[in-house]
């Protein structure tokens, strides 16, 4: 059995150790509750931008097909992911089950685009479908970072250097769960984009395009797709923070438990400890008076 001393000490690592945990969980809160905000502040402007693009692609003829719209090598396509992880651990399975979830659904030719510091170490020098030299943070999300990210990949799209773009990212289903989920990137799903039917007169609505529907819609394209490459970046981001705070939460609660149990063990010893001391005066106490 542990002594008093050896039961105090780890008594009050682990409460130190809690403190890092509870303080951990506070600023997760924190961060969760700001990036919130933020998407809830910028959410007005991207909706308006695909209710704007939803207006415009009717107006686009059939023929020749825009780029934007441009299936190409539909057999064996050169597919890219855009992944987003996280920068730090300590977040529970929030990072090993997305790269799960990238390597069941991507082929041995795809490249690998990764946005967090965790991901990006987990693959480097281990999968070759990884871009060393594509880098970019995931903490505090912009739409700065969401634009260069969007130029990025619309080159290589318009250049036929990839076929196909996908984001893969995690996801909140409610306040508890989140799941990681892909959506397409490019080429942009004509169907997708169509207004939604209210049956109120032509579909294509009275607008009028200036100079013309392509250019307007080369214009707000772009727009809509860092939109959605933001929207992704912010999501991740509350799921990785509301990951951490559940397993941050999760630590304090199993310290707590540790700290009552190892108490419980401690006034036990000390009791064990008092008991033997008392035993002792009284058994010299006897031989004393026997002496006498």
């Amino acid at each position: 059995m542990p002594s008093s001393k050896l039961l105090k000490e780890r008594i009050e690592s682990i409460q130190d150790t809690m403190k890092i945990t509870n303080a951990m969980y506070l600023i997760s809160s924190s961060k969760l509750r700001k990036a919130r905000q933020n998407y809830q502040n910028v959410l007005p402007y991207f909706t308006r931008m695909r209710d704007t693009i939803s207006r415009v692609v009717p107006h686009l003829p059939d023929e020749p097909v825009h780029p934007y719209f441009h299936e190409r090598n539909v057999e064996n396509p050169k597919r890219a992911y855009l992944v987003l992880t996280a920068d730090k651990g300590m977040a529970g399975a929030y990072n090993q089950n997305l790269l799960k979830f990238l390597k069941e659904h991507a082929d041995q030719n795809d490249r690998f685009y990764v946005i967090g510091q965790v991901g990006y170490r987990a693959l480097l020098h281990k999968d070759p479908r990884l871009v060393e030299e594509f880098q970019y943070g995931a903490t505090a999300p912009t739409l700065q970072r969401a634009r260069d990210i969007t130029v990025d990949a619309i080159d290589d799209f318009k250049s036929g250097k990839l076929d196909e773009v996908y984001i893969v990212y995690t996801k909140i289903q409610n306040a508890l769960t989140s799941e990681p989920v892909m959506e397409r990137l490019l080429p942009l799903d004509r169907e997708h984009l169509k207004p939604t039917p209210k049956g109120l007169g032509d579909p294509r609505g009275e607008v009028e395009m200036f100079p013309d529907a392509k250019t307007v819609f080369e214009q707000t394209a772009p727009i809509y797709m860092h939109g959605m490459i933001f929207g992704a970046m912010t999501e991740s981001f509350c799921a990785e923070q509301s990951a951490r705070m559940t397993a941050m939460d999760s630590a304090t609660k199993s310290a707590n438990d540790m700290i009552h149990e190892l108490q419980l063990e401690y006034n036990r010893t000390r009791q064990g400890s008092i008991t033997q001391e008392i035993t002792e005066i009284i058994g010299g106490a006897a031989a004393v008076q026997n002496n006498e």
